[in-house]
């Protein structure tokens, strides 16, 4: 599913992305980028693929920006849903290690670069956090699926 930010969202992402770098580094929480690009990037295009799957699911995103949610969306039947993001066409759905038992219900992979972006798929937490899928991609070990292992968006 193909998805372009309005003119509207990409103020609002560039918004809440400087915000919530802000409020963050104010409350001493480490920057766990990974990568050689700059946070203020990271923080973008993070916001900015969580505003696209919210479009896409037809709820609002996350607009706070002086706490850290346990989850980045609620689908309108409650599921808590982590959206990650990359730029690389082919780039793997990927999870840190202490995601495991986080609350989250289903991990949403969003490939693209700032405003246009496809979402390649879902994976519940269950299928995504298992010992199995645990891989070391050169920066420690994470879980990780490839997309072709990604359900269709939207999930259930």
């Amino acid at each position: 599913m193909e998805i372009e930010l309005n003119d509207a969202e990409q103020r609002l992402a560039r918004f809440l992305a400087k915000q919530r770098h802000s409020a963050a580094r104010k409350k001493g929480i480490k920057d766990k980028r990974i990568g050689k690009q700059s946070a203020e990037l990271t923080d973008l295009e993070g916001i900015a693929a969580e505003i696209a799957v919210a479009k896409a699911m037809n709820v609002y995103p996350d607009l706070e920006t002086g706490h850290t949610p346990k989850a980045d969306l609620v689908s309108k039947r409650g599921s808590f849903v982590d959206v990650k993001s990359t730029r690389y066409p082919n780039g793997r759905l990927l999870a840190a290690p202490w995601k495991k038992g986080d609350g989250v219900d289903q991990y949403v992979l969003v490939v693209g670069e700032f405003p246009k972006y496809r979402i390649a798929g879902v994976l519940s937490a269950k299928e995504l956090l298992k010992d199995k899928r645990l891989k070391d991609l050169g920066h420690g070990k994470g879980f990780a699926a490839e997309q072709s292992e990604l359900k269709k968006f939207p999930f259930k």
